[in-house]
């Protein structure tokens, strides 16, 4: 049975697809499967219903997931279409800022719609749906197109399989529920090709990556009476593997999988001299999105990110103090 707010959601963002024609879709910098997965779907739908409508993110798609990505109409900014739009769907992102210079290009009285399931969302738009008992932004998705009965195409199934399986890591995560795994199973009867995810998403990694991997598994620490893991990706060690930053979204995965491991740390070094990217998983229930904020990240509660400035040794002393503080000490 839907819920009333679910109801109430859909009808008016229903009614903004039907009242206007151009469209333009976003979601966060370094955009994951669940941000890219939502506005592929929605990009779908539009151009299905004869709508102009573009994608227009501040970074690259990353590479395992062009192969759901639409030939034409995606965007890379400072590349952008000429016509202006009407609404914009922000989607995954919890505010403004995370979606880095694409929001330059919101024109002023422009009609946001919001859609997202983080609970640390500022509800920035004129249509805020944030579902945070969610599993991803592209269950939030699919509950629109089932409650407006709209046609869900194989390709729009395929994109919304990449944010459910990618944002419950397989559906491993504490975020499945049966409600989750029912959507799964639905999606996959609307014809998504769950194997070409597979093959494409966790089964095609270039011989570079494995070589990063090789180099970033030497780096392994472990912290705090073997609860905290660290692993580091230096601007070194990506120059050398002609790695993009964009398609390490699963080393932030590799800490947290040793045994015993309460925390995962990923330290990358950023494009930006002197700055790291932060990437935690909590594996106890930590909500390590409380760190993250501190440093103006966030997140899920367990699993967020934050950008510091310092050297990757003294972002690592940093991260591990901050630990913890929260961690129960180990005799």
């Amino acid at each position: 049975m839907t819920s009333p707010s679910i109801a109430k959601y859909a009808n008016e963002i229903y009614q903004v697809i039907k009242n206007h024609h151009r469209f333009l879709l976003t979601t966060h910098v370094r955009a994951d499967g669940d941000g890219i997965g939502a506005e592929i779907a929605l990009f779908h739908l539009l151009k299905n219903m004869g709508k102009s409508v573009s994608i227009v993110n501040d970074s690259l798609i990353p590479q395992i997931y062009k192969f759901i990505t639409p030939s034409s109409g995606v965007y890379v900014y400072p590349d952008v279409p000429q016509d202006k739009p009407e609404v914009v769907f922000c989607l995954d992102c919890p505010t403004l800022e995370r979606f880095g210079k694409t929001k330059d290009v919101f024109p002023e009285g422009v009609i946001i719609v919001n859609i997202d399931h983080h609970v640390a969302n500022e509800n920035f738009g004129k249509i805020n749906w944030v579902a945070d008992d969610m599993c991803a932004t592209g269950e939030v998705v699919l509950h629109l197109f089932r409650e407006t009965k709209v046609n869900i195409t194989p390709e729009m199934a395929t994109a919304l399989y990449v944010s459910i399986v990618t944002d419950t890591g397989r559906f491993t995560h504490s975020n499945t529920t049966p409600s989750t795994l029912r959507d799964a199973a639905f999606l996959i009867e609307c014809g998504a090709r769950h194997n070409d995810i597979t093959r494409n998403v966790y089964n095609a990694n270039s011989f570079n990556l494995i070589q990063l991997h090789a180099q970033s598994f030497a780096t392994i620490k472990l912290h705090l009476g073997n609860q905290v893991a660290t692993i580091w990706l230096t601007r070194e060690m990506l120059e050398k593997t002609k790695v993009n930053a964009i398609d390490t979204h699963d080393f932030a995965d590799i800490p947290s999988s040793i045994g015993g491991v309460a925390v995962g740390v990923l330290l990358r070094e950023m494009s930006k001299p002197g700055w790291v990217k932060v990437s935690l998983r909590s594996q106890n229930g930590l909500e390590v999105n409380t760190i993250a904020g501190k440093y103006g990240g966030g997140g899920h509660k367990y699993a967020a990110g934050c950008e510091i400035q310092g050297s990757i040794e003294a972002v690592q002393q940093t991260m591990i103090c901050e630990l913890e503080k929260v961690l129960p000490r180990k005799p």
